[in-house]
């Protein structure tokens, strides 16, 4: 089980009107930044977040409650502080590119799912959220290093 880190703010935070990207968003995992690209800017991964996917890479669940959830990203909302210092990756996602670097299947059953995610963000839309985990999993396999945490 791949648990990559919990974030808990206030639980009053809001969870409606999620964005596709806020500019300087960025979500740490380990030694690295990952945030989305502007719309139209280049990008270190691509992402297809292909529900219908019959070989997706990665399996994600987008979990109702954090207790069901393997990593919870909660914020209340803040500006987000940027984007500075550490390794930054930027991530796109692209719906019709034939050629992505990583194909996240969004699936209903927690039980199928690689991870499962709660998002309660009015930073980050859940499947932003899942595009940018799903990426930094990703990049730890390809360098040897999967973050592995129990609580």
């Amino acid at each position: 089980m791949l648990i990559l880190s919990a974030i808990a703010i206030p639980a009053t935070a809001q969870t409606f009107g999620f964005p596709v990207w806020a500019p300087e968003a960025c979500l740490p995992v380990g030694n690295a930044l990952y945030r989305l690209a502007p719309p139209g800017a280049p990008a270190d991964y691509t992402v297809r977040i292909d529900p219908a996917a019959s070989a997706p890479d990665v399996r994600i669940h987008l979990a109702e409650s954090p207790d069901e959830a393997d990593f919870v990203l909660v914020d209340d909302g803040e500006a987000p502080h940027g984007c500075a210092g550490a390794a930054i990756r930027s991530v796109k996602i692209d719906a019709a590119t034939s050629a992505p670097d990583l194909v996240v299947g969004l699936t209903g059953d927690p039980a199928g799912a690689d991870q499962r995610i709660y998002v309660r963000s009015r930073v980050f839309a859940p499947e932003g959220a899942a595009a940018l985990l799903a990426t930094a999993h990703l990049s730890a396999r390809k360098h040897g290093r999967v973050a592995s945490h129990s609580n």
